[in-house]
């Protein structure tokens, strides 16, 4: 007599939910990454060009964090989890990052004195870290929607010449 081995029903069901599950803490992990990288590689070109492009690049860059941390530390001593970002249909939550990885993408061609690229990434970068105080289910949608945004215009527009 041969042995059958039956597979479970489920089985196949979670390996895809694995796999949506990696891809979801991938997005968790490389939108705040992409933000965070970029303003980087902004603020070290501008160093590259002049200390005083630097320097100001790094205060654009650092500013959002600066508030951040002036509307969160008041909180972590108390209830840290609790995060005030109006609640929105997911659609509407991955729509709007997607449109900030849509503008992302196109600020990296943008040549200004003022730093503005970096503001925005740092910004960017800032808003996510307060959504994960809330827990990385509040934070996903926005994940989601900023490397879809930016996916989308690498496929659409190509990467952008920074």
């Amino acid at each position: 007599m041969t042995e059958h081995s039956v597979q479970h029903p489920y089985a196949q069901r979670n390996f895809a939910t694995r796999i949506v599950e990696l891809l979801l803490y991938s997005a968790l992990v490389l939108a705040p990454g992409f933000l965070g990288g970029l303003a980087f590689f902004f603020v070290a070109r501008a160093f590259f060009e002049s200390a005083g492009t630097g320097m100001r690049s790094f205060a654009a860059a650092i500013l959002p964090l600066m508030v951040l941390t002036f509307m969160v530390a008041p909180k972590i001593g108390r209830d840290s989890r609790r995060v005030r970002v109006p609640d929105l249909p997911m659609w509407a939550e991955i729509a709007v990052m997607a449109g900030l990885g849509i503008v992302s993408m196109l600020l990296l061609e943008l040549s200004t004195s003022v730093p503005i690229v970096e503001l925005v990434l740092s910004a960017g970068f800032a808003f996510i870290l307060y959504l994960w105080l809330g827990g990385k289910d509040r934070a996903a949608p926005y994940c989601l929607g900023l490397v879809v945004g930016a996916l989308g215009y690498v496929i659409i527009m190509g990467v952008p010449h920074a």
